[in-house]
C-alpha cells in the first residue's frame, strides 16, 4: 500500500452523506430596464416577464403561457387550455383530431345521430379532462364543475326549450321582424348572460380562486356545458329517430362542424374573455398601465357584440357553407384576441413577487429561481398546473 502523506491524514475528509460536489451557483443579479427590479440574469425578467436580451417589454415573440409560441398564433389548445405544459398539449391535440375523425366516420356511415352526440361531446369532454389534469378546481372539484358545466348545461336545456319554441311560433306565423329581433338580439344576449352565471357565482363566493386563468377556465367550462346541452336539445328529434339517417354526408359534416366545434369555441372564447378580464380587474397589481383590450368593458363589448352579430347573420344567411365560413373566421379572430388578453393578463399578474428557491421550471424543466416568470424560457408561473407548482418566498 502507498503511504499516505501528512496532508492526507490532516484533511477533514467527507462526512456521511456528502458527495463532495460544490453547490450550484445562482445566476448573478441584474437590473431589469423595464420594471427596475433586481432579478437573476437570464433571457427574461423574473418579475415582469420582459425579454432582457432582446429588450422587448411586450415580448410578442413568446406567448407568456407557452413561450415557444408567438402571441399572435392561431391555435385552439394553448389559449383555451393555457395551464397545460407544451409537452402535454400534443396529446390533447391528438385527442381532438381523433374525435373529429370519429365524427367524420360516423357521418360517412350515415349514423347521424351517433355522429351528432360525438361531435357535441368531444370538446366538453376534453375540457373536463383538462380541468382534472391541471386541477384548476384545487380542493373543490365538485363545486367548480357543478357551478360551471352542470349549471351551464341545465340553463342551456331550459333556455333552448323556451327560446326555440317561441322563435318557431314567430316563424310559423310569418312575423319575421319580431323573429329577427328575438334571434339576432334577445337570444344571443340572454344566452351569453346565462353562460356567465356560474362563473359569477364563483367570483362572488370563492375568492380563493384568484388568478385570471381561473376565471378563463370557469368561463370556458360554463360555456361548453351550456352549448353542449343546447345543441343536444336542438338535435333531440334526430337523436330519438332512426339510427341510420338519410341526407348528404357533406351537409351533415358541415352542420356538425358548426355545432360541435365552431359554436363551442366561439362561446368558450367570449365567456372566457369576460371572466378572465373580471378576475384580472379584481387582482390586478398594476392597473394603471394595463392596455384597454384587457379591460372588462372591452371584453363585454367583444363578447356580447360578437354574439349579437352572429345571431343576426345566422338568421339572415341561409347558405350553410357561407354561414360556416363566417363562423370559422370569427372563431379564428376570437382565438387570436383571447391569446392577446391572456398574454397581457399573465404579464400584469406577475408584477410583485419575491425571488424564491431554485426549482425546476414546469415548462422548460431547467433549474431556476422560483419567480413569476422563468428567467430561462419566460413561462409565467401562473400558467403552470396548480399541483406541484413551486412557491415563491411570499407563498404565492
Amino acid at each position: 500500500m502507498k503511504e499516505r502523506g501528512p496532508e492526507r491524514r490532516k484533511s477533514a475528509g467527507r462526512r456521511a452523506g456528502e458527495t463532495g460536489e460544490l453547490p450550484l451557483e445562482r445566476p448573478p443579479l441584474v437590473t431589469c430596464p423595464h420594471c427596475g427590479s433586481i432579478v437573476p440574469a437570464g433571457d427574461f425578467c423574473g418579475h415582469c416577464g420582459a425579454h432582457l436580451t432582446m429588450n422587448s417589454r411586450r415580448r410578442s415573440h413568446a406567448f407568456a403561457a407557452v413561450p415557444n409560441e408567438r402571441v399572435v398564433q392561431l391555435a385552439i389548445i394553448s389559449p383555451l387550455l393555457p395551464h397545460l405544459p407544451h409537452r402535454r398539449g400534443a396529446s390533447f391535440r391528438l385527442a381532438l383530431v381523433a374525435g373529429a375523425a370519429l365524427v367524420a366516420l360516423l357521418a360517412a356511415l350515415h349514423l347521424f345521430a351517433l355522429a351528432t352526440v360525438a361531435a357535441v361531446l368531444v370538446v366538453p369532454v376534453l375540457y373536463l379532462m383538462y380541468l382534472y389534469e391541471v386541477e384548476v378546481y384545487e380542493s373543490e372539484p365538485w363545486l367548480v364543475i357543478g357551478a360551471t358545466m352542470v349549471i351551464g348545461a341545465l340553463l342551456g336545456i331550459a333556455f333552448t326549450n323556451l327560446a326555440g319554441g317561441t322563435l318557431s311560433q314567430l316563424l310559423i306565423t310569418g312575423d319575421r321582424e319580431t323573429a329577427f329581433v328575438l334571434a339576432g338580439i334577445a337570444i344571443p344576449v340572454v344566452a351569453q348572460t346565462l353562460m356567465l352565471a356560474g362563473p359569477l357565482f364563483l367570483y362572488l363566493f370563492r375568492e380563493r380562486f384568484r388568478e385570471p386563468l381561473d376565471g378563463l377556465s370557469f368561463g370556458a367550462a360554463s360555456a361548453l356545458g351550456f352549448t353542449m346541452a343546447s345543441a343536444l336539445t336542438r338535435f333531440w328529434p334526430l337523436l330519438t329517430g332512426p339510427l341510420v339517417g338519410t341526407g348528404s354526408t357533406l351537409d351533415w359534416a358541415a352542420r356538425l362542424t358548426r355545432a360541435g366545434l365552431l359554436v363551442m369555441l366561439i362561446n368558450a372564447c367570449t365567456t372566457g374573455l369576460v371572466t378572465a378580464a373580471l378576475w384580472l380587474r379584481r387582482y390586478d397589481r398594476r392597473r394603471s398601465g394595463r392596455p384597454w383590450w384587457s379591460s372588462v368593458l372591452a371584453a363585454l363589448v367583444v363578447a356580447f357584440g360578437v354574439q349579437v352579430l352572429l345571431g343576426m347573420l345566422t338568421f339572415a344567411v341561409q347558405d350553410l357553407i357561407l354561414d360556416l365560413a363566417i363562423l370559422a373566421l370569427v372563431t379564428a379572430v376570437l382565438l387570436l384576441f383571447l391569446r392577446v388578453v391572456i398574454h397581457e393578463a399573465l404579464l400584469t399578474e406577475g408584477a410583485e413577487h419575491e425571488i424564491g428557491p431554485d426549482a425546476p421550471c414546469p415548462e422548460c424543466h431547467r433549474i431556476v429561481p422560483t419567480m413569476a416568470f422563468c428567467p430561462a424560457c419566460g413561462a409565467a408561473r401562473a400558467a403552470a398546473a396548480k399541483q406541484g407548482r413551486p412557491k415563491v418566498a411570499g407563498g404565492v
